[in-house]
Parts: C-alpha cells; sequence; structure tokens
C-alpha cells in the first residue's frame, strides 16, 4: 500500500485532504504532520510515495528545509499546498523538483485534480500557471519586484509581513541574526523601500498584481 504524507498546521486541513484523496481512491495510507522538522523525520524513516506540505508550517517552512527534504524525498511525488501566490512561489518550487502547486485560494475542482495529477505521478499546473510559463520567454525581464528576490530574501519579507521579528524569524530559518538583517536589508533594497511600512505595503501590492 502506498503511503501520502500530509503536512499543514491545521487538522481541518489535513482532514480535508485526506478526505478528498481517500474520495479517488482506498488503497493509500496516511501520515499525517504539522511541522517541517516532522516531514524530514518521516521522510527519513518511510518509503513515501506522495506528500501534500503547506509551504509554511509551525516551526518553518519548505524553502528553508528544502535540500534536507530533497535527500529523503527523491521517490516522492511532492504538491504544495499554500495561501502564498503561486506565480511567486511555483516557478521556484518546480525548479528544485516539486511536481505541482495549489494555492488555498484555488477552487475544491481545481484542488481535486491537482491530486488527481499527483497519484498519478504528474505534474501539475494550474490553467493560469501553465499558460503564464508557456507565453513567457526565458530572457523576459519581468516588471514584478518580487520576482529579483532571492529565496532567502522573499522568505524573511513574508514572516516579516506576518509580524515576526528578527529573532524570530532567525530561529525559524536557523540562521545568525546579522545573517537575517542582511536578508532583510538586501531585499529592502531591491524593492526601493526604506522601512517596515512601505516594504509590508509594495510585498502586498505586488503579490496582488499576481
Amino acid at each position: 500500500m502506498e503511503t501520502v504524507l500530509i503536512a499543514d498546521d491545521h487538522e481541518i486541513v489535513r482532514n480535508g485532504i485526506r478526505t478528498m484523496i481517500e474520495g479517488i481512491s482506498l488503497q493509500y495510507r496516511f501520515i499525517e504532520v504539522s511541522t517541517c522538522a516532522d516531514v524530514i523525520k518521516v521522510l527519513s524513516q518511510n518509503r513515501i510515495e506522495y506528500a501534500i506540505l503547506d509551504m509554511f508550517l509551525a516551526d518553518a517552512n519548505i524553502f528553508s528545509t528544502i535540500d534536507v527534504i530533497s535527500k529523503y524525498s527523491k521517490l516522492t511525488n511532492i504538491l504544495v499546498y499554500s495561501q502564498n501566490a503561486e506565480k511567486i512561489y511555483a516557478k521556484r518550487l518546480l525548479e528544485i523538483g516539486i511536481r505541482g502547486f495549489v494555492s488555498k485560494q484555488a477552487s475544491m475542482e481545481e484542488l481535486e485534480k491537482a491530486l488527481e495529477e499527483l497519484l498519478k505521478g504528474n505534474l501539475y499546473l494550474s490553467p493560469e500557471l501553465r499558460n503564464l510559463m508557456v507565453h513567457s520567454s526565458p530572457d523576459e525581464a519581468s516588471t514584478n519586484p518580487l520576482d529579483n528576490l532571492s529565496d532567502r530574501e522573499l522568505e524573511v519579507l513574508e514572516y516579516l509581513a506576518m509580524g515576526l521579528g528578527t529573532k524570530e524569524i532567525s530561529q525559524k530559518m536557523k540562521l545568525d541574526i546579522t545573517t537575517v538583517s542582511t536578508y532583510r536589508r538586501r531585499a529592502y533594497e531591491k524593492l526601493q523601500v526604506q522601512n517596515f511600512v512601505e516594504m509590508k505595503d509594495k510585498f502586498a501590492l505586488y503579490k496582488m498584481k499576481y
């Protein structure tokens, strides 16, 4: 029997995904977790064929731990399910081997389609994302400054926008406070903002553009 790992820090979300998969087929067993640490632990100790991961979990996020996750998940088809704008994050995640991305703002029908494709071992892209990737040129300059941020810089801004302080961010990202401050400074420079209020407004604006 194949195993599906579901990682989300909300039990109701995990139960909903599990129920939806059981509606597709009853041939799977499930492991449910709420932290990145548990994701890594499960992947290191079990053969996991499929994983549905929320990008931001209780202790960290996928960007912080993807190198470790990839070490244990070479045979795992991973679908990221997140409330964050897919056109900002999906391309980054696909480049590191994730098999699909679904926004939590997507319809139930789209989520079900994504799960069906995942369980077939197929890559899933939403119609909007597929259209964007098909019609965009590799040499085309992005008009969204968020695309110019590194994964770490983007991650720091996400946590700042959530209201976390530098110390909390350093703990979640397992980085020195000075390193987090450097990422924040570089991100501010790229967004051409001077302070937290300007950053939060501009960050929200360009996420909405997607």
